[in-house]
């Protein structure tokens, strides 16, 4: 369960490595609740909580290493754009016990798993309250200025791919549809550029590796002259 939401938004930009872009903008969001007992009655005392002030500061400091990560994965596929959202668990010491994509349309793995490598290092103020402390934050990355978009698809158009090689994900213990949401690049001719995937909790975020490695294999319908992207649900 989790005593509050909090997500913090903003926009990485890609430049030239002669001109390192501005530090990003961040725009901190009202905490919500993300857990009630039926009745409406909320859970509390079970989580402890961080002040979002202080989240926001700690999550700012770390924006360089974040950034790394985005124009190293830019440097393979130009157009990487999308957002991504992290769930962190934060222990008693301020220490991340876990951290997993909860939502995610960049389509690049390495550079997800780059993101979720920084952000697991991050070091919180102690969480207050008597118990660890659970929150998403978010934020959006947009491509290097000039760079063409992908031509959107929306997911009926690969439904019939999915479907075709759904069953070649058994050996990444794929049970249960709808924990997973699997965005790629597909290049003209139909070979996938590159993917990436969120899931919906700690244990499913396991298995990212196994699905996206499986899916780039998977033969997508030919975009035509220029790359598209698509975000489907496994």
């Amino acid at each position: 369960m989790d005593s509050w939401r909090f997500a913090l938004g903003w926009v990485l930009l890609a430049s030239c490595a002669s001109a390192p872009p501005p530090p990003p903008e961040v725009a901190a969001v009202e905490p919500q609740p993300m857990a009630a007992r039926p009745g409406g009655m909320q859970v509390e005392g079970i989580l402890g909580t961080i002040p979002e002030r202080k989240i926001e500061a700690t999550l700012q400091a770390k924006l360089p290493e974040f950034q790394r990560c985005f124009f190293e994965g830019a440097s393979e596929v130009e157009m990487l754009a999308g957002y991504m959202k992290f769930y962190f668990r934060v222990g008693l010491d301020g220490r991340v016990e876990w951290v997993h994509p909860r939502g995610s349309s960049v389509g690049h793995r390495a550079t997800e798993s780059c993101l979720l490598s920084r952000a697991a290092k991050v070091r919180f103020p102690e969480p207050k309250g008597g118990g660890p402390a659970e929150f998403v934050w978010g934020f959006e990355i947009e491509a290097t200025d000039g760079v063409r978009p992908p031509v959107a698809w929306e997911p009926e158009q690969v439904n019939p791919v999915v479907e075709q090689h759904r069953a070649e994900l058994s050996t990444c213990e794929v049970r249960e549809p709808g924990h997973y949401k699997v965005t790629v690049y597909v290049a003209p001719g139909g070979k996938v550029l590159a993917a990436g995937a969120a899931a919906d909790s700690q244990p499913a975020a396991e298995r990212l590796d196994c699905i996206t490695q499986a899916v780039r294999a998977w033969p997508f319908p030919d975009p035509g002259s220029y790359a598209a992207k698509v975000t489907f649900g496994m």
